[in-house]
């Protein structure tokens, strides 16, 4: 009698986190196809992904010719501070939306990977996935329509906090305003993405029980910081409920721990 095949997942984007949701994945039975920009990045990983390949995931050529063959699907290419705001866009208004109409039209589970970053609060009260996003950032704009474009397809959105562990440390801040950060590690992100790909149309944060506390009272940002910072706490109560708790995150002094007490904190 032969054998039936373990199912395979494409990994569009492995890089930090993609690497760390291949890993989870392959651990858990799947065959795994990373799909990365260079030729440079998929020789860092063929010895242990023989199915990697290089290509632009972002064209539109490459959803019509050069799709994996695949039983489920993840969206990981990263935001980056480095990125022009043009090449961000195309990563998330083009690629993503691709993918979410790629994945949607076969019926199989498709993760988008979006950010806490898009949320409005800029007074350091909790949210959850029901509250406002920000309309005037472009960036933000991108994240929410990709976003749509997953939950059309029936997807599953992934709203992740700063991602830090392995060769990405978490150091002390004390640039700034007097704020909250919220942050997940990378192996807790990772093992989020094993219970997203078992859901359908819902959007889920992704960070730890309590963010942190950075910067300094009275300061304010520079005249010149690229980036938009807005100061929230992000309640993961809707995934925890599905079974997901973080177990790498790495205790720090200054995070906040009275917030166990908080009755301001999102059931």
């Amino acid at each position: 009698m032969a054998s039936i095949p373990p199912p395979r997942v494409a990994v569009i984007g492995a890089g930090f986190l993609g690497r760390a949701i291949a890993d989870e994945a392959r651990g858990g039975g799947w065959t795994v196809c990373p799909v990365v920009r260079s030729e440079s990045s998929v020789a860092k990983l063929r010895k242990e992904y023989p199915e990697a390949r290089a290509a632009d995931a972002v064209g539109p050529g490459f959803w019509t010719e050069d799709a994996p063959e695949c039983e489920a699907m993840v969206w990981c290419i990263a935001p980056s501070q480095n990125q022009e705001d043009g090449d961000f866009e195309r990563i998330h208004r083009q690629g993503a939306v691709q993918a979410a109409a790629w994945a949607g039209k076969r019926k199989i589970p498709y993760v988008y990977i979006s950010s806490t970053s898009v949320y409005a609060e800029s007074g350091g009260d909790w949210v959850t996935e029901d509250s406002p996003v920000a309309t005037g950032d472009s960036r933000s704009s991108a994240m929410v329509e990709a976003e749509r474009a997953c939950l059309k397809a029936g997807g599953t959105v992934l709203r992740l906090a700063g991602l830090y562990g392995k060769e990405r440390m978490l150091k002390a801040d004390g640039e700034g305003p007097e704020r909250w950060l919220n942050l997940v590690h990378v192996e807790d992100a990772a093992r989020a993405v094993g219970i997203a790909l078992r859901q359908k149309g819902i959007i889920l944060n992704v960070c730890e029980d309590e963010p942190r506390r950075r910067g300094q009272p009275g300061r304010n940002w520079a005249a010149d910081q690229r980036r938009v910072r807005r100061n929230k706490r992000v309640s993961n109560a809707r995934l925890r409920g599905l079974g997901w708790m973080p177990t790498a995150a790495i205790p720090d002094e200054n995070s906040g721990a009275d917030l166990l007490r908080d009755s301001t904190r999102p059931k």
